[in-house]
């Protein structure tokens, strides 16, 4: 899908909605703090009230969105073209709140938020804006799963507003010396693959690949391909969703599978935590032995504010930023393989400032990679905003 790229009417018009935003910024930090929770602690949160709380009504203020009604028409309602394979199911549909569940199978319900929308583009346009003849700036926009792989009979049945449409009005908001990585059609295409957890809110590596894949096209490199990477598989992953539905039976008699893709070098993640605590982790970490919620940790060592992850074997000085929350764990594993160093913000949890980061480590990329329902949510945008 082409998106025409809309230009900004004005520098006062900017700077206004650069104070408004601040604003908001401000009175997110106030509310919801700065910092962010260390690994042990955060696994212990997620252990005990999983995502986005087993309580969650919609509209309600998650991890990764505060539903504020869609200001879009349309909906998830109507069946993909013909081109895309067919998915149907003869499950009934079992609502949880803003979460429903189809057999072993659960999805997010999604809506569409303008004013997030807009902090979210005033932030990547921000950042391309200062990186400016220095990095290039990539936005990659990740739909969930209740878009690509909620089963075609059944969409009369939910209410979600139109994930693809979103994708495209936000990419319409960004300005055109960001890269704008729209890779919506590739998901389709491979809707009938394993790119998306049943009983978890994150999609596969296998989804998060065909994503790596549309970017290196619109970067200009070869991608690995994915039947060349060695494997490793963590199963009994029992995720978010599953305690979404109450610990369903049918979704805990049939766990997921995380299937890691190994990078082809050798490389480390040098892990600094919310509590300033540095160690070191490899870039898939072994989770055979974790607790079922806790599997999706094999990527990158989990949720943290900062990583440096640093190649081996690569002497090239290629360095990237990527900002991402956990969506971004399953996709950076697949850019190891053309940097030399990753710089891997957790905008969630980390306090620095982007541009300064990018200049003084020299980096030619800056990567946002996020989740369509993280764009809805001004608590989590006007974050991303602030390290800026």
């Amino acid at each position: 899908m082409n998106i025409q790229k809309e230009k900004e009417t004005g520098i006062m018009g900017r700077k206004r909605m650069y104070a408004m935003v601040l604003a908001l910024t401000v009175a997110a930090t106030a509310l919801s703090g700065c910092g962010g929770k260390d690994k042990d602690s955060q696994k212990k949160e997620n252990t005990q009230q999983g995502w986005p709380g087993e309580n969650t009504e919609q509209g309600a203020d998650t991890e990764y969105g505060d539903s504020q009604g869609s200001e879009i028409t349309g909906t998830d309602t109507e069946e993909p073209p013909v081109q895309y394979p067919a998915i149907s199911s003869d499950e009934s549909v079992i609502k949880h709140g803003a979460v429903v569940q189809v057999g072993d199978a659960a999805y997010e319900l999604y809506s569409y938020s303008e004013d997030a929308a807009d902090i979210y583009a005033m932030a990547v346009n921000k950042a391309a804006e200062e990186l400016s003849g220095k990095a290039q700036v990539y936005s990659l926009m990740i739909p969930l799963s209740s878009a690509i792989t909620f089963p075609d009979n059944l969409r009369d049945q939910i209410s979600s507003a139109d994930q693809q449409q979103a994708i495209q009005k936000i990419g319409n908001k960004l300005d055109a010396a960001v890269t704008y990585v729209d890779f919506y059609d590739d998901l389709m295409a491979h809707r009938d693959e394993y790119i998306y957890f049943r009983t978890d809110h994150h999609w596969t590596a296998r989804g998060a690949y065909y994503a790596y894949e549309k970017f290196c096209r619109a970067k200009g490199i070869d991608p690995e391909a994915l039947d060349s990477y060695a494997t490793k598989d963590f199963d009994g992953f029992l995720g978010s969703f599953y305690n979404d539905t109450n610990k369903d039976a049918k979704l805990g008699a049939n766990p997921d599978v995380v299937t890691a893709y190994l990078p082809k070098m050798s490389a480390i993640c040098h892990v600094e935590d919310s509590k300033g605590v540095k160690y070191d982790s490899a870039v898939i970490y072994d989770e055979t032995k974790a607790p079922a919620g806790l599997k999706y940790s094999a990527f990158i060592a989990g949720d943290n504010p900062y990583t440096e992850i640093v190649n081996h074997e690569l002497t090239d000085g290629s360095a990237c930023i990527v900002l991402k929350e956990s969506f971004g764990n399953a996709f950076v594993p697949f850019l190891v393989d053309h940097y030399q160093t990753i710089y891997v913000i957790d905008y969630r949890y980390w306090s620095g400032n982007v541009g300064t980061l990018a200049e003084e480590k020299g980096v030619t990329d800056v990567i946002f990679v996020n989740n369509l329902s993280m764009a809805r949510s001004k608590s989590l945008v006007s974050k991303l905003y602030r390290v800026i």
